[in-house]
């Protein structure tokens, strides 16, 4: 009776620690998150935009309005390497603030953000995840208003 016990003890700690091998090492072939930069930019020949208005219809933005921006992206070169989709929701209309809510579609996975439009030339906003190549991603993005586009610099914590 006590060898059975023991047989059985003895194989339940090597399934055990075969099993936390197998554990370690899926987690050992998971890449990290992403570090470093990526800078994109928009042009605004090649963005989308749509004013939402909800219920009572006014002729003014007012609290809770909003509008979607979509669009291609590029890299420096000009090659299109994705597209952005974003959502703003006026706050405090009269200075135009916002609080928007964006999704960079790109081919190796998206990365999303999210923070207070203050209608300054340059806004940073949290980047507050992805998947794909972007799994994990936390940090910055530096959002800058040009004359005919928007330039777009990720900065990845890792």
């Amino acid at each position: 009776m006590r060898t059975k016990r023991a047989t059985l003890v003895a194989c339940g700690l090597v399934a055990t620690g075969a099993l936390g091998a197998s554990v370690v090492s899926t987690e050992a072939q998971q890449p990290g998150p992403p570090t470093g930069t990526l800078q994109l930019q928009q042009r605004d020949r090649d963005t989308t935009f749509r004013f939402i208005d909800v219920h009572p219809r006014r002729r003014a933005p007012a609290v809770g309005d909003g509008f979607v921006i979509t669009g291609a992206l590029r890299d420096q070169a000009g090659t299109r390497m994705g597209r952005l989709q974003a959502t703003f929701v006026f706050t405090n209309p009269r200075r135009e603030q916002a609080e928007v809510s964006a999704t960079f579609v790109l081919p190796s996975g998206r990365i999303m953000g999210s923070g207070a439009d203050t209608k300054a030339r340059v806004d940073d906003f949290a980047v507050t995840g992805g998947t794909g190549s972007y799994t994990g991603a936390r940090g910055t993005v530096r959002v800058t208003e040009h004359r005919r586009s928007t330039t777009f610099l990720f900065t990845f914590l890792g």
